[in-house]
């Protein structure tokens, strides 16, 4: 008969009693030419949870939490800021590596814990609400190795286990894919600027050079050195640098002002939907359109330009602050030692290469081409996310 499978009762069991401790050592006691991998919580990609930014260290160099031996397989579950799950699993290649204090080691013992289904757990909406719900720390929460020991993951026999892990494994290599998509997606952009215009720090095809303030008709910096913040979301948006990355200007986690403020800070220019936003300072020359209609105002360290259509899409602006061309502007203008900052006068004299305007337009349209790809993929992956999070959930109920 069909219908949805009964789920079975399995025991909890404490985490602590299914691995074997971490092995330890201290490098500065070694020969300090002597270099080693080092794993520390930066080197976790919190999204893609792969530990990507792995780095060789010497043991004279040695920062003071680096003492943990991890090898293939071990599960590292980093115990400050738990709710970013910054979990990640060692891979060959790093096998013998040494890993941060700030990760608790989880090596799962083999005769009965498949390290894949551990994995899948610590990625589970389940362990991170628990681990949330036991630290400690305002500022900067965090939960101890002990309390991760003590936790208790569902246990089922080692060969449902392997089964839960290999069906999950599928599931989110669907996600790996699409995600691997849109990554490509990402860079046709600039692989369509390269194909229509050539190289911007060499100009291959002769483009004449214009003064940014002959192709915009307008340029606005932020004069607000204080706004009155307030709690609770308003329809009145501050964006900040840290908003403005990678050509986006995403408005996901904004501060939010009132409507005599946002009409104060207003009053030279209302920021609009494809206006383009570059960042002075924290840091310099990051650039995003605005893509959307929502009501905000520039925070500190931020210059507004808004493309004459007649002489430049703002496509094609957005580009070229992204191109070499005017990234090498910013490196020969920025100033600061220890804050690098994009000095007012030089945001307004940026000198832009001007291909003829249909040649911009067309780049537009298979911008815009590839932004509706990029829409299809994310509705795409949102769907496999959900699935992902069903399956995720009927595994551990053992329902799966």
């Amino acid at each position: 008969m069909g219908g949805t499978p009964m789920p079975r009762r399995w025991p909890t069991v404490a985490l602590g009693d299914l691995v074997e401790p971490a092995k330890t050592w201290n490098p500065t006691r070694s020969p300090s030419d002597e270099v080693f991998d080092y794993i520390d919580l930066s080197a976790v990609d919190q999204d893609a949870k792969l530990i990507t930014g792995a780095r060789e260290v010497s043991c004279g160099e040695a920062p003071s939490r680096a003492r943990q031996l991890v090898a293939c397989g071990d599960v590292l579950v980093s115990t400050v800021r738990p709710n970013l799950n910054g979990v990640a699993r060692v891979p060959d290649q790093l096998d013998g590596a040494t890993a941060s204090t700030g990760f608790c080691v989880l090596q799962a013992r083999e005769s009965k814990f498949d390290g894949g289904y551990l994995f899948h757990w610590v990625k589970s909406p389940a362990f991170v609400a628990d681990m949330v719900s036991k630290a400690t720390g305002a500022s900067y929460p965090a939960v101890s190795d002990r309390i991760i020991f003590d936790s208790h993951i569902p246990l089922p026999p080692l060969a449902e286990q392997r089964r839960i892990a290999e069906v999950l494994d599928r599931a989110e290599a669907l996600r790996a894919k699409r995600r691997a998509a849109l990554a490509q997606l990402d860079s046709l952009t600039q692989s369509l600027f390269l194909d229509l215009f050539g190289d911007p720090a060499t100009n291959p095809k002769g483009w004449p050079v214009s003064g940014i303030k002959d192709v915009c008709e307008l340029i606005v910096d932020c004069v607000n050195r204080t706004a009155a913040i307030v709690d609770g979301p308003t329809p009145f948006k501050m964006i900040r640098t840290s908003n403005v990355k990678e050509g986006k200007v995403n408005l996901a986690t904004v501060r939010y002002v009132t409507e005599e403020v946002f009409n104060r800070w207003n009053r030279r220019a209302t920021p609009r939907r494809s206006d383009v936003l570059l960042t002075r300072e924290a840091p310099v020359g990051e650039a995003g359109m605005i893509e959307s209609d929502d009501s905000v105002f520039l925070g500190q360290r931020l210059m507004l330009y808004r493309a004459n259509r007649e002489r430049m899409t703002p496509e094609y602006l957005l580009a070229s602050f992204r191109g070499a061309f005017l990234q090498q502007q910013f490196n020969r203008h920025g100033s600061g030692s220890t804050v690098k900052h994009l000095p007012l006068p030089a945001c307004r004299n940026f000198q832009v290469h001007v291909p003829p305007i249909p040649l911009q337009r067309e780049f537009a349209r298979r911008v815009t081409a590839v932004a509706a790809l990029k829409t299809a993929q994310r509705a795409a992956l949102a769907e496999l996310g959900a699935l992902f999070a069903t399956l995720q959930h009927r595994a551990f109920c053992g329902e799966l």
